[in-house]
């Protein structure tokens, strides 16, 4: 991994400036090919695996952004994004489905969600998409 001050670059090679992130999937294989390529890119990453979990960790966490799958047990990502609507939750969320279905992309952007992402999905295009829904953080003048 190329580092620079001590901040790594992703795979892209931008510098990723440690955001945190939380992964809420409830599948063991897409939770550890998304930790290993966000960790590797220098993100700090939280790993839960159902809608109940989803919601509360974005209540009670401090997260830069959220890749959220929509069909978990116990709430479904459009579910999540409601109940983060009405706390008023405030970190912008990227959506994973395995679904094709346009009209269920419509009501998680009107939720809130700010992309979605259909599985099977390419690490690298989901690197630079995270990357682009990041805050921008400038350095100190």
């Amino acid at each position: 991994m190329l580092r620079d001050q001590g901040r790594p670059f992703d795979n892209t090679g931008v510098m990723s400036d440690g955001s945190k992130i939380l992964i809420a999937d409830d599948a063991p294989t897409v939770t550890l090919l998304l930790t290993r390529a966000l960790e590797s890119a220098g993100y700090d990453v939280t790993v839960v695996d159902d809608g109940v979990a989803a919601y509360e960790a974005g209540v009670n966490g401090d997260f830069d952004l959220a890749l959220l799958d929509h069909l978990m047990p116990g709430m479904l990502g459009a579910e999540v994004l409601q109940k983060w609507n009405e706390e008023g939750v405030l970190f912008n969320t990227i959506v994973l489905s395995g679904m094709d279905d346009d009209d269920l992309v419509i009501q998680l952007l009107e939720l809130g969600a700010v992309d979605f992402i259909r599985k099977p999905f390419n690490i690298k295009e989901l690197l630079v998409r995270v990357r682009l829904q990041l805050p921008v953080t400038r350095p100190a003048r």
